[in-house]
């Protein structure tokens, strides 16, 4: 059966949630990737903000087959999908990256996706040659542009931030690094994402160990700045509707409370809040689990993920609290 949720304030309320949860408020819409919920299979679905009224907005299975055992093992463990859906600013349309992720962008590409919120249509828009790996798409305020990261199969290695023009259909390179899921700023003038900073093209393709931190680039390509620097890994960074960072941080961890995490592989992320330029830092969350994912609603709602692997706690959850980041 279901499991009851419980909070330990009582200006929280606990729901059972999905993964990359964004929401748009013109059209009123949620949409979340399903990877535990629903088919489980990596499908985005788009809903109201109560997570009512679901909607299969994009199935995995019109783009990979049931009949390959393998895809549909990826999509089953999580380790393929859509991933990181983003709204066009009226709502009515998504962009995704759908495909392998993880340890498996070695073996199969991914490519962007445009889809209608209603699910009756969609579209790639990237290479589908399976030399490339293009995912983790964000839409730009005003509509013209999206920015994704790409990775190079036949090298093994990271080409960067891509900006895609929707109305020049030019494509230009604005970083060159081990870099990953970006996100426009309400004002269409900063890019937020989460980089591995040790990395360089004469490492190559092998695994660089240490950490991620937060950075954030002008759209031009300008003012490329390290915003987090803690020891720790710091990444899923996403802008609150005024103009500040959310992320979530390694840097709490091996706590006394460390011990008692229930079998997750990567405890004791929490969620932290920030000045765009990296400063006045303050804690979010403290949990024994990995927070991370944060979705800002405005006015309303503060919504995570939060990940844990034991019987007493569902894997996904969305925190929300009333007017809780509003100015």
């Amino acid at each position: 059966g279901e499991t009851e949720l419980f909070s330990f304030d009582a200006d929280w309320e606990y729901r059972y949630m999905d993964v990359f949860p964004t929401v748009n408020n013109v059209s009123n819409l949620m949409a979340v990737t399903e990877k535990v919920l629903g088919g489980a299979n990596g499908s985005v679905v788009t809903s109201s903000p109560q997570y009512t009224d679901l909607v299969d907005a994009l199935d995995s299975y019109d783009i990979y087959s049931l009949d390959n055992s393998t895809e549909v093992l990826w999509l089953l463990e999580g380790q393929a999908g859509a991933f990181q859906p983003s709204f066009n600013p009226e709502g009515t349309e998504l962009l995704v990256g759908f495909g392998a992720w993880f340890l498996t962008r070695t073996e199969a590409g991914a490519t962007i996706y445009r889809f209608d919120a209603n699910g009756s249509s969609f579209t790639n828009l990237t290479s589908e040659d399976n030399t490339q790996n293009a995912g983790f798409p964000s839409w730009s305020p005003d509509g013209s542009a999206m920015v994704y990261r790409l990775w190079d199969m036949e090298s093994g290695a990271p080409k960067g931030l891509q900006i895609f023009n929707f109305t020049t259909g030019e494509t230009t390179a604005l970083t060159t690094g081990w870099d990953n899921t970006p996100g426009w700023s309400p004002d269409g003038k900063r890019i937020v994402f989460t980089r591995n900073g040790n990395w360089t093209v004469e490492y190559g393709a092998r695994w660089y160990a240490d950490r991620f931190d937060v950075y954030t680039i002008r759209t031009d390509g300008t003012e490329l700045t390290q915003v987090t620097d803690s020891l720790a890994n710091d990444a899923h960074a996403v802008w609150s509707a005024d103009g500040r960072i959310l992320w979530s941080t390694g840097m709490w961890g091996f706590k006394d409370e460390s011990h008692l995490s229930d079998n997750t592989f990567q405890p004791y992320g929490q969620m932290m809040i920030m000045d765009y330029d990296g400063s006045n830092k303050q804690l979010l969350t403290d949990t024994i689990w990995e927070d991370s994912m944060p979705l800002y609603m405005p006015n309303e709602y503060l919504g995570f993920r939060s990940q844990s692997s034991g019987y007493k706690h569902p894997p996904y959850q969305l925190i929300w609290k009333h007017a809780f980041l509003a100015s």
